[in-house]
């Protein structure tokens, strides 16, 4: 089946930070990923401000800015040329490929972003891994547990597939843009190319090159005038 193939989502394989065999199932791309923390002390080649906190051995390429109040926690690889804006916190086990951007506020935890990725402010990524160019904006969460804790298992096509983990966000294809306010429920399957509408709540299999807009209608009533006086919490109507 197509869509269990990891070239179904990222077609170029060069742009993530660690090798992808190509037989390799999507999913399994959040273990593969932790082949790159073989270093044994940190490297740190960019521009850090003094605020900055590290803790923990931690990788960061060259011309790659962090900026003030940035929080990492090792181990974590961070490539060349990226921009991490205030305030962000990089959680263990994260691996964040060249040219990307983390906006303001956001969190990574233990997820892996490919080349030229960009996250918006306020956005919370979570063992999740997201594709070349992919766009996360601002607010949008991946939820990666669910209520009872069981296994996170992949609904694509009808057929069920289990995870072997009890965290899992979000599988982001290359290039999927993923408007403002949006959440993802655990184990939710976004095909390359493929666009979400913001303040959208999607789950499950998103097919490739489609989008995805939420489906909303929205009612205007006429009401009563409504006067707060000075002095009167309670309101005239």
């Amino acid at each position: 089946m197509e869509q269990l193939s990891v070239g179904y989502y990222f077609e170029d394989l060069e742009s993530c930070p660690c090798e992808v065999p190509k037989n390799m199932e999507p999913w399994n791309l959040l273990k593969q990923k932790n082949s790159v923390f073989s270093f044994r002390t940190s490297l740190i080649q960019g521009f850090l401000e003094k605020s900055v906190v590290i803790k923990g051995i931690v990788h960061i390429g060259e011309n790659t800015v962090i900026d003030e109040n940035v929080s990492i926690q090792g181990p974590c690889w961070i490539g060349s040329n990226c921009i991490i804006r205030s305030s962000t916190l990089i959680r263990p086990y994260s691996v964040i490929g060249d040219f990307t951007v983390i906006g303001h506020n956001s969190e990574v935890k233990n997820s892996l972003i490919f080349n030229d990725a960009k996250i918006a402010s306020h956005a919370v990524v979570s063992d999740s891994i997201i594709g070349k160019g992919a766009r996360i904006g601002s607010g949008t969460i991946t939820d990666n547990r669910r209520f009872d804790q069981k296994e996170i298992e992949l609904n694509i096509n009808d057929r069920l597939i289990k995870t072997d983990y009890d965290k899992f966000g979000l599988i982001c294809g290359d290039y999927v843009r993923i408007g403002s306010n949006v959440s993802t429920l655990p184990g939710t399957v976004i095909g390359k190319y493929t666009w979400v509408y913001s303040n959208s709540l999607v789950y499950g299999f998103l097919p490739k090159e489609k989008f995805i807009k939420l489906n909303q209608s929205m009612e205007v009533f006429d009401k009563e005038p409504y006067v707060l006086r000075r002095g009167d919490k309670s309101g005239t109507r």
